[in-house]
């Protein structure tokens, strides 16, 4: 817990400070952070044993929802984080 909290401070200071991005809220900061610290813990898991598991159950009806659901993030997320700075600074 520690190391999350020092790695979101990190990139919120870069975000914020070194690129100057508006951020309205922090969830710019919060979601890039989710991102890389997934992609990063991502890199420790054993996929070898994790095929071995039991608790794998894959289902096209499960892929299906997760990539609708990922196709309206990636159009929707830009108007829904930008509405609240349009009267802007």
């Amino acid at each position: 817990m520690f190391w999350m909290m020092i790695f979101y401070g990190l990139s919120d200071a870069i975000c914020v400070e070194l690129l100057h991005v508006a951020d309205m809220g922090g969830s710019i900061t919060i979601h890039i952070f989710g991102a890389y610290f997934g992609l990063a813990s991502s890199y420790f898991f054993q996929p070898a044993r994790a095929l071995k598991s039991k608790n794998i159950k894959i289902s096209h009806n499960s892929e299906t929802i997760a990539m609708v659901g990922s196709i309206f993030l990636w159009i929707f997320w830009p108007s829904f984080n930008g509405g609240p700075g349009i009267n802007g600074p």
